[in-house]
């Protein structure tokens, strides 16, 4: 869960309970690759969207990557019932690798919709409940080789987290949604490091990422001096490709979350498995998978995406996913690797 901290008068449990679902931003999907394989990229890893995923897998992966994607997600928060509310997350990615370094700046957001409350938990007619997080990162990645086998990286990011709330009038939480542009907000920067590691070993690799290492607080725009966490992630993965090392015609990869993290639907803490192939020369690649939480009901999510190749390592991509709460999420994007 993402901590909430308050500096003044206690605030109505139901609003503290939607800072809590908006706030982790950072386990939204980045990137079309990983999204397409149901998030399980950590020992895959080798594009640009590295300095996310695995910072150590830039070492395993093209000699040069540039990736440029957005997405967006939707569907219902909190408790199932009439009047359960509605989240939207958007986000952005742009980056290149030239191993031993990455550069990118990625940008995640995220809003719940809510009915309000009153002090008394009294529902209000007519009246939401508006809360959310974006977080814009800039990243600077080095990996280093400490064995033939054994690699390790380090992401130093500057975090600006922009964190938004409020109550206002509307008939449902998606016009909700779309009147929160008005509400007040406030920014905060922040120093942040991610960590991770990669050992290869023929056609196996597995690996390691360790986020938000500093759990950088972010200030909320409401008077109570409430102030917004970002939990330490930490994820494993492991991966076999038939053509490791080079180009792989198959991959297939399993991730698990070692901490749990929040989400609209409440906590998880995901399994997921993956797979992606290639075909006409490496012209066409097509990917899927399914990921499901460990922590409470499972609630999984089907994912699977497509790689169409423009020239000559120059690629467009995309994804779609669907979950049985009615979670759905896409994204585009293009790739340039050689």
């Amino acid at each position: 869960m993402l901590p909430i901290r308050s500096k003044g008068p206690a605030v109505p449990g139901l609003l503290v309970g939607l800072l809590l679902v908006a706030g982790s931003a950072t386990g939204q999907t980045l990137g079309t690759r990983a999204a397409g394989m149901a998030e399980a990229f950590v020992a895959v890893a080798d594009d640009a969207t590295s300095v996310f995923w695995n910072p150590a897998g830039m070492a395993t992966g093209a000699l040069f990557s540039v990736v440029v994607d957005f997405g967006d997600a939707t569907g219902p928060a909190g408790a199932e019932g009439p009047d359960q509310g509605e989240f939207d997350d958007g986000s952005r990615f742009v980056g290149f690798t030239v191993p031993p370094l990455g550069v990118a700046y990625y940008r995640l957001s995220r809003l719940v919709a809510d009915p309000a409350a009153t002090d008394g938990l009294v529902r209000e007619d007519g009246r939401r409940s508006v809360r959310g997080l974006t977080t814009s990162n800039i990243g600077v990645t080095l990996a280093q080789s400490v064995t033939d086998v054994l690699v390790i990286a380090g992401t130093v990011k500057l975090v600006t987290g922009t964190v938004s709330g409020g109550t206002v009038e509307a008939p449902d939480a998606g016009a909700a949604l779309e009147a929160a542009r008005s509400l007040p907000e406030r920014r905060t920067t922040r120093g942040d490091v991610d960590g991770g590691l990669m050992v290869s070993v023929n056609r196996w690799r597995a690996g390691l990422v360790a986020r938000n290492l500093t759990t950088p607080s972010f200030q909320a725009a409401e008077p109570n001096g409430e102030t917004v966490d970002l939990d330490r992630e930490v994820r494993v993965g492991a991966a076999w490709g038939s053509g490791w090392p080079g180009i792989s015609r198959v991959v297939m990869s399993a991730d698990a979350d070692i901490t749990r993290r929040s989400s609209p639907t409440g906590e998880r803490r995901d399994l997921a498995v993956g797979a992606e192939t290639w075909w006409l020369g490496q012209r066409l690649g097509v990917r899927g998978g399914v990921r499901a939480s460990t922590a409470g009901d499972a609630r999984p999510v089907v994912a699977a995406g497509l790689s169409a190749a423009l020239g000559r390592g120059t690629f467009v991509e995309g994804h779609v996913a669907r979950g049985t709460r009615d979670e759905r999420s896409w994204s585009v994007g293009a790739r340039l690797t050689f």
